[in-house]
C-alpha cells in the first residue's frame, strides 16, 4: 500500500486520522505526484504550521506498520476515492464528452461545458480564469443557462470556434487552462 493509497482509506473514517485524509483530500496544493519522501516533507510542514503534526507522527506510524503488514486486499473506498490534485487527470481520462456549449460571442467566448449526453452532466470550464484545473466544477446539463450568447456545438465545432476566437486584449484567456481545454477537446472527438 502506497501513502496515497493509505490516506484514500482513512478519508472515510470518523477519527483523528480520517479528518487529517479529509484536509489532505482537499488540499489543492497536495503534491499527490511527488515521491513519498517529498509528500511526508510537506505534510510534515503543513501540519506543523496547522498544529496536527501529532496526529501526522501517530498517522505515520500507522501507515508503516499497514505497509509492513500489507495484504494485496486495497478497499473499494481507497480505489475510488480521489484527491483533490487528482481529479483533472481524472476527468480527462475518464469524462466523455459529447458536445460543448459556449458562452460568449464568437469573438470572445468566456465559459466552456463540456458535456456528457449519457449522464447529461457537464464539466464547466471558466475560459479566463487561473484557477487550477483540479477545482473544475461538475454541473447538470439542466442548470445550465441558455442566453443570447449561448452557442452549443459538436467538439468539432467547438474546437473551432475556440481556435478562430479572437479574444478581447483587456482579459485573455488562462494559457494553460484553455491548452488543458482544447487537448481534452480533441481527444473527445
Amino acid at each position: 500500500m502506497t501513502l496515497i493509497e493509505f490516506i484514500k482509506s482513512k478519508v472515510f473514517e470518523d477519527t483523528q486520522f480520517g479528518d487529517l485524509a479529509k484536509d489532505i483530500q482537499g488540499d489543492t496544493d497536495f503534491p499527490a505526484y511527488e515521491t513519498e519522501e517529498n509528500i511526508i516533507s510537506y505534510l510534515e510542514f503543513k501540519t506543523c504550521l496547522g498544529g496536527t503534526y501529532p496526529i501526522l507522527k501517530q498517522f505515520l506510524k500507522a501507515f508503516i506498520f499497514q505497509k509492513k503488514n500489507e495484504t494485496d486486499l486495497i478497499d473499494l473506498d481507497t480505489n475510488i476515492t480521489l484527491l483533490q490534485t487528482e481529479k483533472w487527470k481524472f476527468y480527462k481520462e475518464y469524462f466523455p464528452v459529447h458536445k460543448v456549449i459556449l458562452i460568449g460571442q464568437h469573438t470572445d467566448f468566456y465559459k466552456a461545458y463540456c458535456i456528457d449526453s449519457t449522464s447529461k452532466k457537464a464539466l464547466y470550464f471558466d475560459i479566463k480564469s487561473a484557477n487550477s484545473l483540479n477545482d473544475i466544477t461538475i454541473v447538470d446539463e439542466e442548470n445550465i443557462y441558455l442566453g443570447d450568447f449561448t452557442v452549443q456545438v459538436s467538439v468539432d465545432k467547438a474546437i473551432d470556434l475556440l481556435d478562430n476566437c479572437i479574444y478581447s486584449p483587456s482579459i485573455k484567456p488562462d494559457d494553460e487552462r484553455m491548452n488543458e481545454l482544447m487537448e481534452f477537446l480533441k481527444a473527445n472527438k
